[in-house]
């Protein structure tokens, strides 16, 4: 069976918390199709080399440098309602020359098949508003359920109940209806390496940049002055292929890290400094670490759930703006981290079988008549 992967490019998240699904989809035999554009893509090509790739439209998404991402987005959306319609049009002619019986999107709504069965992959059933737009809140879960609803299904990356990492962003519309199904974390990281003790560390912090410019330059400016001016041993991975300038002297770090050494370097620190990307997020959370959050100026989803953990007392948080990373190391000591993950590991790999059976049943069910 041949199934197409979309991939939206917004980031790196939604590509690296693909990696496990797309290896679990290897691992029964299946014949993956890789389908995006950008960074998200180059990502997944350096992953799984000898799978075939396939360019979508691009959504070129344009991030505020200050106000509030929201407003931003709600501007530029007449625009993106013509990308999706035409990534549906690309997608759909990708499926009649691929010959694939199936289609998993992650948070690209254009991705669905009227031919094949299709999966939407996102933790957002709920999109959050700022109050002040609150009047707009019934239009946006309309028009996001009606996206939605062209799937067969809708898999969250979340566990249900006191275990889950997404609160409120993946709650479902109409209680849980059958198309929605939990499917667990979703992380890159194989969890496999021996847990360091805190004293054993050879880092305090891992700094750990990512998401759209101009942001991530001015976190990583903000940082990098801070850390000339303390004492931690830190190690900053930059997030980027495409640096500007060098590191300050005596501040160790690389432009960019793959999985392994990625999970390496988190798993030797003591605490991780990062955005609060649900990617991110769901990384840390299968490794149990601590971690210090700031979230993306003016992205709702980051600020609540930056917000929802530090109240949780799982994870330290601060404003951009307010950040001071000697006032939060100090802070973190007070917070569990992600000391707490269900035993339920197999929830991907049982949705994935309950989605072939169907499928195999519905093709049973036609051949007979």
């Amino acid at each position: 069976m041949k199934v197409i992967v979309a991939i939206l490019d917004w980031g790196l998240g939604h590509a690296t918390r693909s990696v496990p699904l797309i290896q679990a989809l290897l691992e029964r035999d299946l014949e993956v199709v890789l389908a995006g554009n950008g960074d998200s893509l180059e990502y997944l090509v350096a992953e799984f080399p000898l799978l075939k790739a396939i360019k979508l439209p691009a959504y070129a998404v344009e991030y505020p440098s200050s106000g509030n991402m929201t407003l931003k987005m709600l501007r530029q959306m007449p625009r993106l309602r013509k990308v999706i319609k035409r990534e549906h049009q690309v997608l759909e002619e990708i499926v009649a020359h691929e010959g694939a019986e199936l289609v998993i999107s992650d948070n690209r709504y254009g991705c669905w098949s009227a031919k094949v069965p299709s999966i939407l992959i996102t933790h957002q059933t709920t999109i959050l508003l700022p109050a002040y737009m609150k009047w707009l809140r019934k239009s946006v879960a309309w028009y996001n359920r009606k996206l939605i609803y062209h799937f067969t299904q809708c898999w969250v990356p979340d566990y249900p109940g006191a275990h889950s990492l997404a609160g409120k962003l993946a709650r479902f519309p109409d209680g849980i209806p059958a198309r929605f199904r939990y499917i667990g974390n979703l992380s890159r990281f194989s969890g496999t390496l021996p847990p360091i003790a805190v004293s054993q560390t050879t880092y305090d912090v891992a700094v750990v940049l990512s998401g759209p410019e101009p942001q991530r330059s001015i976190l990583e400016n903000i940082i990098l002055t801070q850390l000339t001016r303390t004492t931690l041993r830190a190690f900053v991975v930059r997030g980027t292929r495409h640096p500007t300038k060098p590191l300050p002297d005596g501040v160790e770090g690389a432009d960019f890290l793959n999985t392994e050494e990625l999970e390496a370097l988190v798993n030797k620190s003591a605490c991780v400094v990062a955005r609060s990307g649900y990617s991110t997020i769901m990384d840390l959370a299968k490794l149990g670490k601590k971690a210090i959050f700031i979230p993306t100026p003016g992205q709702t989803e980051q600020e609540y759930l930056a917000r929802r953990l530090k109240l949780m007392k799982l994870a330290y948080s601060a404003t951009q703006r307010q950040f001071n990373l000697k006032r939060a190391w100090r802070a973190s000591k007070y917070y569990t981290g992600f000391n707490f993950m269900p035993g339920r590991f197999n929830m991907l790999q049982d949705n994935i079988s309950g989605l072939l059976d169907w499928m195999n049943k519905r093709t049973l069910k036609k051949a007979i008549r």
